[in-house]
């Protein structure tokens, strides 16, 4: 069911340490295997899980696929790493897809990205006072609020306006079991598209090398990308809700990142996507999964993005096409959503 699926990933980022001990926490691994058995069993109790059947049955059931999702992310082979991620993508996308077909490419998309960053986050044991001093760490939690943020605002905008609700439901055209290849193709690929993040923590590199530096400015880039989304994704959410009474009448956003170029919001995805694939990189190695993995997520947003701004100045073109701001904003902006690529 949807529930025993949540708390199965609940209880796979309570408990994603339990089974690994890097070296620096060798001698903390009982403590913390304990601690987080005790989590386990008061998520399983708040969430009603004794309703048909103990928590400590629960926690039997859960606790070894737990584990061996976290022991398969921190020391498993590259293969059993990602897919790890890939069971932690597929508890989040598979029930959300079950509710709305559209969720797989929208809220599960950001929720799912979040979830396998605070699997990492859980897995390599990273807390708060241990999240500023390492660069892979950061990139982690950075992709977590992404992921986040992303989840949220879709939500917020499928609820406020309704033309993006109806595009969300007239997607149910399939019945809901048959959605399931479906929600595990789109799984796989978001855990591809966070590979990068999960091979950074496993490898780290030397301090002070030239690989840590592009790590940093990597992680920047990330950052940055994650940003400017966020503001350009509010600005236009703000404009076109204004505009529920002139749908048919360009109102912008033309302005602030909507000058540099059309689509900023799908710049900052790009910029993010592009950050955390070069973070990662460095980390790669002689892997050949990792390369494999971390370059199909990174070509397949690409070409993501690039395909759906060309959509999107199709469609423009067409709905506001002679209208004389939209006209002018576009003459002035003539780059669709890289600087300097038309």
């Amino acid at each position: 069911s949807t529930s025993l699926l949540a708390s199965f990933w609940l209880g796979a980022v309570v408990r994603g340490a339990a089974s690994f001990a890097p070296t620096n926490y060798h001698l903390h691994h009982t403590t913390i295997k304990q601690k987080r058995q005790q989590q386990l069993q008061t998520s399983l109790y708040i969430r009603g899980g004794g309703d048909s059947m103990s928590s400590s049955s629960l926690s039997s059931v859960l606790g070894p696929a737990a584990d061996a999702v976290g022991s398969a992310l921190v020391s498993g082979t590259p293969l059993r790493a990602v897919g790890g991620m890939w069971a932690v993508s597929s508890l989040v996308i598979v029930p959300l897809t079950f509710i709305r077909q559209g969720y797989s490419f929208s809220v599960g998309y950001g929720f799912s990205v979040a979830a396998m960053a605070l699997t990492l986050l859980s897995s390599f044991d990273i807390s708060l006072s241990t999240l500023t001093s390492s660069t892979p760490a950061i990139l982690t939690a950075t992709t977590v609020i992404y992921g986040l943020r992303l989840a949220l605002f879709l939500l917020l905008r499928e609820f406020s306006v309704d033309s993006k609700r109806k595009q969300i439901k007239s997607f149910d055209k399939t019945p809901r079991l048959k959605r399931t290849p479906l929600a595990l193709s789109v799984s796989l690929l978001y855990a591809f598209m966070c590979s990068p993040a999960l091979f950074a923590l496993r490898g780290a590199v030397e301090a002070g090398s030239v690989l840590e530096k592009i790590q940093l400015v990597s992680t920047s880039v990330a950052a940055f990308g994650m940003l400017l989304e966020s503001v350009a994704d509010q600005h236009k959410y703000e404009a076109k809700r204004k505009s529920k009474e002139t749908e048919d009448k360009f109102v912008g956003p033309s302005t602030w990142s909507y000058k540099l170029v059309r689509h900023p919001n799908y710049l900052g995805e790009i910029l993010f996507w592009v950050g955390l694939f070069g973070a990662g990189s460095v980390s790669f190695g002689k892997s050949v999964v990792a390369w494999l993995c971390g370059s199909l997520g990174l070509a397949a947003i690409l070409s993501i993005m690039l395909g759906s701004s060309g959509r999107l100045d199709t469609k423009q073109q067409e709905k506001y096409g002679g209208q004389p701001k939209y006209e002018e904003w576009k003459d002035a902006v003539k780059y669709s959503v890289i600087p300097f690529f038309k």
